[in-house]
Order: C-alpha cells, then structure tokens, then sequence
C-alpha cells in the first residue's frame, strides 16, 4: 500500500548518481596505438567533460546535502529564506547549531578545507570568468600553459583540461566531508541519514556504495556501514555452508 499522498524530490540522490556515473565515465576512455592526432584530442575533450561533470556535481553534493539537512528543521517562511541564502558551508553550520551537540565544525581539518576547496570550485563554474595565463616555449614546435590550481584539491583553475583524477579526487572530499558531518559532528547513523537525505525515495544500495568505498578509497559511513554489511553477508554465507553440509551428511546416512 503506498502512503505518502506528497512526491519530493530532494535531488541529492540524482546528483550523487551523476557525480559517481561522470567519474566513472571519465576513466572509460581507451586510448589506442592506431589513434591519430585528432582522434586522441577527441577523446581527452571528452574524457574532461566526463570529469568536469562529475566535479560539479561533487560540489552540487555538499549544496544539496545542506540544504536536506535544513528542510528538517521547523522555521518559519521568513527564516528559512534567510537561511537558504546562505552559503554551503553555513548552512551546515546552521543545521549542526540546531541540533544542539555541542560540536563544531572544524575549517583547519582538511577535510573541510577541501570541502570548501570544491565549493570554491562549483563558483568558479556557476560564474564563469575568463581566466588568463602565458603560453610557454617547450622547444621549436611544442608550448605549454600553466592552468593554475586550487590550494587543497589541485583542481586546475581552468575548466579546459580536468582528468579523472580530479573527479575522483573531488567526489572524495565531497562524499568523506558529508560523512565527517553527519557521523562525527551529528552523530546521526546511517538510517537517519539516508532518511534526511533521500526520505521514503531512499533507494537503499548497500552493494554500489560498498564498491565505491573500495574503489576509490571514499569514507560512505553516512550511507551504509560497510563492517556490519559485510558480517551481515558473511554470517549468512555460513548459514548456507552449514545447509550443504547438514543436507549432505543426511543423504549419506540414507544411502
């Protein structure tokens, strides 16, 4: 029986698809011997696109995240418009004060400094300015250009050549913040995480953000808990085992 007579759409769910999909896609990319010159320049241009998308989405995270967290609260029209004015970062500040914990969040850990890096980053994106560099003489046919870059994640400054590396890179310190703030700075569980986040839409994945966790390193604590899973899988493997073997053993006593 479906109960809920209201449809929302918190978007977090979507953006974080995309974010993971685009990172994904931005390594998919096989380069070939038989490549000609352009050719291979067709596929870098679109391996950065894969990874610029998925870099705007990291970041599209953390926004989409603080604002889940400040749809819970009960605030008053005037209130929450101020509020949702806000920049990222003191929106989650907002909500953490609301919940009365006692704890701050901590802006010399680097895992906030590269939160605000990637937030730092989406602006750039969202007001795009034209950014200016010299070229350099590498030798008679061959130049070079410094892109710059941000201080904490080494994101290039401009959106011409982002890498898989940097996608992954920034899908990590969007994913392994969200996590350090909800679990160590809210002290909220998984549950109540995914239930902030996504509602009664919660798609309940266990095994795609398990992967991701051992793929690329990324702290997913705030949407699963990889260790409890994993025995979880283990104890009913054995359950099985233990099956086989119960029914082996009464087939051979009746032979």
């Amino acid at each position: 029986m479906i109960l809920d007579e209201d449809f929302i759409d918190k978007k977090l769910h979507t953006i974080l698809e995309d974010a993971v999909f685009f990172m994904e896609e931005s390594n998919s990319i096989n380069y070939e011997k038989t490549d000609s010159p352009g050719k291979r320049h067709e596929k870098s241009t679109r391996g950065s696109a894969f990874a610029r998308a998925s870099i705007l989405n990291s970041a599209f995270l953390l926004e989409a995240t603080a604002n889940c967290c400040i749809s819970t609260l009960e605030l008053s029209k005037n209130l929450y418009s101020d509020v949702e004015r806000m920049r990222t970062l003191s929106k989650f500040e907002y909500y953490l004060g609301a919940l009365n914990t006692g704890k701050e969040i901590d802006k010399g850990l680097l895992v906030t400094q590269k939160a605000e890096d990637l937030i730092s980053q989406r602006n750039s994106y969202v007001h795009p300015k034209h950014y200016h560099s010299k070229w350099e003489e590498v030798d008679d046919k061959t130049r070079k250009v410094s892109l710059g870059e941000t201080q904490f994640l080494k994101l290039p400054k401009s959106l011409w050549h982002c890498k898989h590396a940097h996608a992954e890179n920034s899908l990590r310190a969007a994913m392994d913040f969200v996590s350090y703030f909800f679990r160590d700075l809210c002290n909220l569980h998984e549950h109540q995480v995914r239930q902030i986040a996504f509602g009664s839409e919660d798609p309940q994945q266990p095994q795609k953000w398990i992967k991701l966790h051992y793929d690329i390193n990324v702290d997913v604590g705030f949407l699963v808990n990889v260790a409890e899973v994993e025995e979880g899988e283990k104890r009913f493997r054995e359950h099985l085992e233990n099956q086989e073997k119960a029914k082996a053993s009464g087939e051979n006593k009746n032979a």
